[in-house]
């Protein structure tokens, strides 16, 4: 595609540095109830339009590669919407654009991940799908109660999880992980532990578990906006299911993402640790960062037709087209604590300094030995660097700690004196 004029993608320094990759698909046959991301529900699903939007998604992809000079990607995620309405053919034509590290074409070093609705799944899928790059599968059980399934407006019951479970076992040949919600309507703490118990028995990788949250623009917030929903119990839920996982050989290392040793997921651990990642199709979102810390933010159109006639025509580049935010320093490192204390593993003084080349704010410091004298924190000096983490009980209360961290002008002292 030949643009005209100068594009937000033009800021990415050209420096081979490490960056990943988010893909969007933005297409549903139907949305749950407490779904909050962008999708477009289509129960009479058009291919052609399908076919218009992977064209459209690829010439992105080629033009970013090219324009920044994008040599491999080293994590891609391909997210939704219901990126398993992709066939296992359509995916490999997808990746006939992507540049990834590989062994042959048909293995990856690098972690590709594809999201995958229980419903969509079929022996013929998974075999097929292994012959293409994708490396993990993240599917969304969410539940195995039947009836909380149907009130949130699942597609999948729970027979037809419980299959998922079983094809996935029995013909995924890769990494994969499991997707939950604790907290769903008419969730007992007898049918959570049954249905957490089963999907262990199944042996994945890595489980994400997350609390419900009731965002009000959903149909399940605008009900709950007259309905008493049960947060004590909610939360209880979540924390006794914790242990459970941890004594199970999964470790929390992040606030809602358990994994067996080795196998956390690399592409999320991009956005915990403040790296720089691009996205491309319908709402995708990526940040770039750069050598001082400051970073730009760029979200593509939400209009799948005007996403489509661009990226498929020769137009001069049209900003209307993308919401671009710009972060500045102080905003860029409250989000770098913000998103690293996330995880259990924290944040370390070296890393401050590798990403930003400023000495870490005073107001951090005196905050988290406050939280340390709680026991809500953790100081470890090791090998000349200084890590700062949260207890896994401080964890619980990152708000509280974000809410209390207060980051003058005057602390942010560069290292360089010439920054």
């Amino acid at each position: 595609m030949e643009v005209n004029k100068q594009s937000p993608f033009d800021s990415i320094e050209k420096s081979g540095k490490s960056i990943s990759l988010y893909i969007h698909i933005p297409f549903c046959i139907s949305k749950c109830s407490y779904c909050d991301f962008f999708s477009q529900e289509c129960k009479n699903f058009s291919q052609n339009i399908l076919d218009n939007y992977l064209k459209a998604l690829k010439s992105q992809i080629e033009y970013i590669q090219n324009t920044c000079s994008i040599k491999v990607w080293n994590t891609i995620y391909i997210g939704g919407g219901t990126p398993s309405l992709l066939s296992p053919e359509i995916i490999n034509y997808l990746f006939e654009s992507i540049n990834f590290r590989s062994f042959d074409k048909k293995m990856s070093s690098s972690e590709i991940t594809l999201e995958v609705n229980p419903d969509d799944l079929t022996e013929d899928y998974l075999i097929k799908l292994n012959n293409t790059p994708v490396n993990r599968l993240s599917c969304g059980i969410q539940s195995l109660n039947q009836k909380s399934l149907e009130f949130v407006g699942r597609r999948a019951d729970r027979k037809t999880n419980i299959k998922a479970l079983d094809l996935i076992s029995s013909f995924w040949k890769k990494e994969y992980s499991f997707d939950l919600i604790c907290g769903l309507p008419y969730e007992t703490k007898e049918s959570f532990f049954d249905g957490l118990k089963s999907i262990i028995s199944y042996n994945p990788n890595h489980i994400s578990m997350y609390s419900l949250t009731l965002e009000d623009e959903t149909p399940l917030g605008k009900y709950y906006i007259s309905h008493e929903y049960d947060y004590d119990f909610a939360d209880k839920l979540w924390l006794k299911a914790k242990s459970f996982l941890e004594k199970e050989g999964y470790l929390q290392y992040e606030v809602s993402n358990f994994a067996k040793q080795g196998y956390e997921s690399k592409h999320n651990l991009v956005y915990w640790n403040h790296k720089d990642y691009i996205g491309c199709g319908v709402a995708a979102t990526g940040t770039l960062y750069s050598k001082k810390g400051e970073g730009v933010r760029i979200t593509n159109t939400k209009n799948i037709k005007k996403y489509i006639d661009f990226w498929t025509s020769d137009n001069i580049f049209d900003f209307s087209l993308f919401d671009i935010e710009y972060i500045d320093l102080k905003t860029s490192i409250f989000e770098f604590f913000m998103m690293g204390l996330r995880k259990l593993s924290g944040i370390s003084s070296n890393e401050f300094t590798a990403s930003f080349n400023y000495k870490l704010p005073s107001s951090f410091v005196d905050l988290i030995l406050l939280w340390q004298k709680k026991n809500l924190a953790i100081i470890q000096k090791e090998n000349g660097d200084t890590r700062y983490k949260l207890t896994k009980e401080g964890i619980l209360y990152l708000n509280t700690f974000l809410e209390k961290l207060k980051i003058d002008d005057d602390e942010l002292i560069p290292l360089n004196k010439n920054l």
